[in-house]
């Protein structure tokens, strides 16, 4: 299984202590350099993290000029641009992507999407995760935004009850 990641979904469950989760399901993630240059960069868990995962690894993008066609695409950085080139140049079975933008242009180039949140209900689905509500709860506390009906669907989805101190109804 070949599975492509941007930057977000790796940041996000760096941030949550969550990365291993990624390995259960995928066993390894290829990410393009402009990715790891991201995640690699500053103080932040991810920074950390990344270098020591030896089941995450760099894969160059062979042909540079589609990362370039790519950017001409308003709201698309360069590493979205890398992993969205990267995904299709490999044929991959999934891209992990969030951004709303990078998500819609690789729809529509026909890549499999999943996001952060639906990594965290593939792994409860596939019971590696025996519960998500505290895992949302935490990435609200680093500062995802999660819309409360969001919010309420993926407890939904996860099949479970939301608590009575849900800190995405506390959300600006």
């Amino acid at each position: 299984m070949i599975i492509v990641s941007n930057t977000t979904p790796l940041s996000e469950l760096a941030k949550i202590d969550c990365l291993d989760v990624l390995q259960l399901l995928f066993s390894k993630i290829l990410i393009p350099p402009a990715v790891y240059a991201e995640l690699t960069t500053g103080n932040h868990p991810a920074a950390i993290a990344i270098p020591a995962a030896t089941w995450i690894e760099t894969q160059a993008v062979n042909q540079a000029e589609r990362i370039e066609q790519l950017l001409q695409t308003p709201g698309l950085d360069r590493g979205e641009c890398a992993a969205i080139a990267l995904a299709e140049e490999l044929n991959a079975d999934r891209l992990l992507i969030d951004e709303r933008v990078g998500r819609s242009l690789a729809q529509k180039l026909e890549l499999p999407v999943i996001g952060t949140i639906g990594i965290l209900l593939l792994a409860k689905e596939q019971r590696i995760l025996s519960e998500i509500a505290p895992l949302l709860d935490r990435l609200i506390g680093q500062g995802k935004w999660i819309s409360p009906a969001f919010y309420q669907q993926v407890l939904q989805m996860a099949d479970e009850e939301q608590s009575h101190d849900d800190p995405a109804r506390s959300q600006p």
